[in-house]
């Protein structure tokens, strides 16, 4: 009994202490950002913050840039425990509409499900599809967004970001319009995002909307699955990460879904290639 104890400590140490843990705060007012993004060097996946700014690095694992929405990005050139983001621009106070009144309500599309999905290993991306605006004279906002989101049942509770992106000629613009940080519960739900006390402008040219994940301790889950090799050999029983929660998407006849994993975006779903596409499984409600 004494020899198992000995060696669990041994490997629960060797875990400990190679790993580095670090903190990103804001440099103006200390505070820690949450969800981070860590860009790795020469690593094909990135890392996040959890809620409270920290985040655990392995001996191999070195940060080269930190980004988060809102901040500049900031160029590691050497390892610290803390690392300050200054704010991109000045904090603005946002005015909240306490009792709405609207007219009209209209919405943009579906929920529908198929057993085509999105989800994500270690090596994460964001995915968007275009939601155009074709509601003439009349300039509306977005007040809710229906999103049918499902999480593995050892997660209590995941977070992703529900990104934003102007339509430009068909692509989305290089930076994000907006970042909003989404929880959803355990299991299989329909999340619903309300926004309206403050409702988002949906331009004439529409949007670009869709969900980055975010890796971290908090969202990560394991799974044993068999692995089919090109060879066409299988490997039953092969222990696998993933990364909270997963998205639907429904059969449709064009398809806009566009995906970028640091580096550009591409379609998804080739409609020269692919007999069958998709579309995000997202609503949004609209008013005037």
């Amino acid at each position: 009994m004494t020899k198992i104890f000995t060696v669990l400590f041994f490997i629960l140490s060797l875990s400990i202490f190679s790993q580095n843990r670090i903190k990103i705060l804001d440099s103006e007012n200390q505070k820690p950002i949450s969800y981070a993004k860590l860009i790795l060097k020469d690593k094909s996946y990135y890392k996040n913050t959890e809620e409270n700014g920290e985040a655990a690095l392995e001996n191999d694992e070195e940060v080269s840039e930190i980004q988060s929405f809102g901040y500049e990005n900031l160029k590691v050139e050497k390892f610290q425990q803390t690392y300050l983001l200054k704010p991109q621009f000045n904090e603005i106070e946002e005015v909240e509409i306490t009792k709405p009144k609207f007219q009209k309500s209209f919405s943009v599309g579906s929920i529908k499900k198929s057993s085509m999905g999105f989800s994500a290993l270690n090596i994460s991306w964001m995915v968007v599809d275009l939601f155009k605006n074709e509601i003439p004279d009349e300039k509306v906002y977005i007040k809710k967004i229906k999103i049918p989101t499902q999480v593995h049942n050892t997660i209590k509770e995941a977070t992703f970001n529900l990104i934003f992106y102007e339509n430009i000629n068909g692509k989305p613009s290089l930076e994000k319009t907006k970042n909003i940080v989404v929880s959803c519960k355990s299991g299989k739900h329909l999340t619903e995002i309300d926004l309206s006390k403050n409702p988002i402008p949906f331009p004439k040219d529409g949007l670009f909307i869709g969900f980055e994940w975010i890796v971290n301790e908090q969202n990560t889950y394991s799974y044993i699955t068999t692995v089919n090799h090109p060879d066409g050999t299988k490997e039953k029983n092969v222990l696998k990460h993933g990364t909270a929660p997963s998205f639907k998407a429904y059969e449709s006849v064009n398809s806009n879904v566009m995906a970028n994993s640091n580096l550009d975006w591409y379609n998804i779903f080739n409609t020269k290639t692919r007999k069958t596409v998709y579309s995000i499984s997202m609503q949004l409600e609209l008013t005037n």
